[in-house]
């Protein structure tokens, strides 16, 4: 039987921790005619399944395929195969009508900022820009798509020729390489919290329709042990209202008739209480301890 050998060594599982030492991964490695192959596992239960079955199959004789390092009889029964872009074009579309605009505009930036960790080779890439606005304003677009410019169509093109099947996803550390992206900014550092947040929902919805297509047994977000990275704010200075602007601004408002009066309380117990516009809504003399007044 062409592509396939009998020549099969199983090794024994490798326990990985992660660089903090928190998250634990286990990895099946075997060869197969020589060829190394490893599969990752986040419980050592799920590895070490895989691994008997491995040796199971050498031990009675069964042939192993040279493309995919598993027994042929494994794959006779094919899992579809999808690339990655060509899934986040299908799960733009399986959205589309039911989703609000603002809605389409996130599942286009969550799946752009995904992507790179999902391309295959840099022969021939666009630049990041063109690849990004093609990408959100094109490729992700359900209505726009077809209207793509011929330029913009071809750098579509090279995405579908060169990013990784869906199949990847069942390695541990593609997962993650995927969350890093969707939740970073184009400087490499770590997105608001909000939108961590949304692009993560968004993915794990993408990868439940992965598996409601059969291109995954299982959704490989959901198992996995990821925490976002902290955010740190640094409020700057300039951006916020000193004091002297802000008596000023008061004073303007309270300037407007007829209703200046009341406006102004109600935007000084903003800023100088810190209250939301709600709270101060239903702020009542008994919220209220004041000082006594000089006499």
């Amino acid at each position: 039987m062409e592509n396939t050998t009998y020549r099969v060594r199983v090794h024994k599982t490798e326990v990985r921790k992660n660089a903090a030492g928190k998250v634990t991964s286990y990895r099946v490695q075997w060869s197969t005619d020589g060829k190394p192959w490893k599969r990752t596992f986040q419980r050592s239960a799920q590895a070490d399944a895989y691994r008997s079955k491995l040796l199971t199959a050498a031990r009675e004789g069964e042939p192993f395929s040279l493309a995919t390092g598993e027994p042929v009889k494994w794959s006779r029964v094919e899992r579809p195969e999808m690339t990655w872009y060509d899934f986040a074009c299908k799960f733009a579309d399986f959205k589309w009508k039911a989703a609000s605009a603002k809605y389409r505009q996130d599942i286009a930036r969550a799946l752009t900022a995904a992507t790179p960790a999902m391309l295959t080779s840099g022969k021939g890439k666009p630049s990041d820009l063109d690849l990004r606005t093609a990408m959100r304003r094109w490729g992700f677009n359900t209505k726009q798509r077809a209207e793509a410019s011929e330029e913009t169509a071809e750098v579509l093109a090279w995405l579908a020729k060169n990013t990784r099947p869906v199949s990847a996803l069942t390695e541990a550390a593609t997962v993650r390489a995927l969350l890093d992206s969707a939740t970073s900014r184009l400087n490499g550092k770590t997105a608001a919290t909000s939108t961590i947040r949304r692009h993560k929902t968004i993915l794990q919805n993408a990868m439940d329709y992965a598996v409601e297509l059969k291109l995954l047994d299982s959704n490989p977000i959901k198992a996995l042990k990821w925490k976002p990275p902290r955010v740190t704010y640094e409020v700057d200075r300039r951006s916020v209202v000193n004091h002297t602007q802000a008596r000023r601004l008061l004073a303007a408002v309270e300037a407007q008739q007829p209703s200046g009066k009341r406006l102004v309380a109600f935007f000084a117990v903003i800023y100088y209480a810190g209250l939301r516009p709600e709270e101060v809504v239903r702020l009542r003399k008994d919220n209220v301890i004041l000082p006594e007044l000089d006499r």
